[in-house]
């Protein structure tokens, strides 16, 4: 699948888009040269000395896909990326963006500028985030979806964006199937109103993986069928349901640590948004889209209260947690004393980092036991547990439960 525009028809549709949208586009040469700008904006990021040079950081930060990239930076700017692939090789790259949402306040601005060591730039990245358009991710994404398909003829979902954009996710389009195809055969997955309130634990814990996982399985179901909350019609059911389900978000999203003036004015947008939809289809869709962006932020949100060298070792724990982990091992990857980063990592943390691995290995075997029929043998040897004894030793630990018990049932107390 290639791009076949030549670059005055790139140009013209960039520039349809952009007059639409009002949204920034900008494209760069294979040589990450500025060829196209439409834009609005008369400054550029200050901690940058050209637009081209801020958009040549973002293209380097991505592995390059086909599929657009959704691109966050550190002072909440919110950009897309889309590779143009013509004859095998890339062509340019194109963006959409920056925009933010919502409005970065000034408090968020000034702790992210204490531990970036910016204070002196203050006033400039004031000036220069409120001058970028107030655009939901929704509607960027869907900007990106049009664009995706002017360039490939190919129409894109929200979910496939969403999955090709995990960070390091081991969450793949089978394994969403088979988990599809496996809840739809149990009936009672979708009967029990706790496995609700675990879509938005999720959004508590930040853990947008699971959640988009959990939140095609739940709503996704022929067995499972919602309550009638109008008569009006199912695009006036969809829109009072999903409007409780934003409202339910918003409220884990803070519990999960979430700034409340932010997590309200995100739900206050959301369901605005939500009512100016014509399709119930596009509400079960968009409403997938806000409960993922409510976690996205809370795992983002968690990730900044911690320092770098905590924060990587967190992030080196998820990323190896089917292999054998231990204090010297992490230490070497984030090139620190062991002894030092143990104390630090407790410190931030309030548990040891052989606790953290615990409990991160046990959630792992917890999945494991609910998507797949693994014996706890393998679950045990997978998560590289040195016997099934010690295994359910921790597992209990964690949980109040034998693997077996929880297996059986049990977890629904949890």
């Amino acid at each position: 699948m290639e791009c076949k525009l030549k670059l005055g028809e790139l140009e013209f549709i960039c520039k349809q888009i952009y007059e639409f949208s009002n949204i920034p586009i900008y494209l760069l040469d294979s040589e990450k040269n500025l060829l196209l700008e439409f834009s609005p904006y008369t400054i550029h990021n200050p901690l940058y000395s050209s637009t081209q040079e801020f958009l040549r950081a973002i293209s380097t930060t991505n592995v390059i896909r086909k599929l657009p990239i959704i691109h966050q930076t550190e002072w909440l700017e919110n950009i897309v990326l889309i590779p143009i692939v013509k004859n095998h090789v890339i062509f340019g790259y194109l963006f959409i963006g920056p925009t933010v949402f919502p409005q970065v306040t000034k408090s968020t601005l000034n702790e992210i500028m204490e531990r970036q060591g910016l204070k002196e730039k203050e006033e400039l990245l004031i000036n220069y985030l409120q001058s970028l358009k107030v655009i939901s991710n929704w509607k960027l994404i869907n900007v990106s979806m049009l664009l995706y398909y002017e360039l490939y003829k190919r129409m894109l979902s929200f979910t496939e964006i969403s999955i090709t954009n995990l960070d390091n996710s081991v969450l793949t389009e089978e394994t969403l199937e088979l988990s599809l195809l496996e809840s739809r055969q149990n009936a009672v997955f979708h009967q029990d109103p706790n496995y609700e309130r675990e879509i938005y634990q999720y959004i508590t814990d930040g853990k947008y993986e699971d959640l988009l996982l959990y939140w095609k399985n739940f709503h996704e179901s022929e067995e499972f069928k919602f309550g009638l909350l109008s008569k009006k019609g199912e695009l006036r059911n969809q829109k009072n349901l999903k409007i409780a389900s934003i409202t339910l978000a918003t409220r884990a999203a803070i519990n999960g640590g979430l700034n409340p003036e932010v997590a309200y004015t995100l739900g206050d947008t959301y369901i605005q948004e939500l009512e100016e939809l014509q399709n119930a289809k596009d509400v079960v869709v968009f409403t997938e889209h806000v409960v993922y962006d409510f976690a996205k932020r809370v795992d983002k949100t968690r990730k900044l209260k911690y320092t770098k060298p905590v924060a990587e070792s967190q992030y080196y724990i998820y990323k190896h947690i089917y292999e054998e982990l231990n204090l010297s091992r992490i230490a070497e990857y984030v090139q620190m004393n062991p002894k030092y980063l143990s104390n630090l990592f407790k410190k931030e943390t309030g548990i040891t980092i052989t606790n953290y691995i615990q409990k991160l290995k046990i959630d792992e075997s917890k999945k494991l036991l609910d998507f797949t029929n693994f014996p706890l043998s393998k679950i045990q040897a997978l998560l590289n547990f040195t016997d099934q004894s010690y295994f359910t030793k921790i597992f209990k630990k964690h949980t109040g439960l034998t693997p077996k018990q929880y297996k059986n049932g049990s977890r629904m107390k949890l």
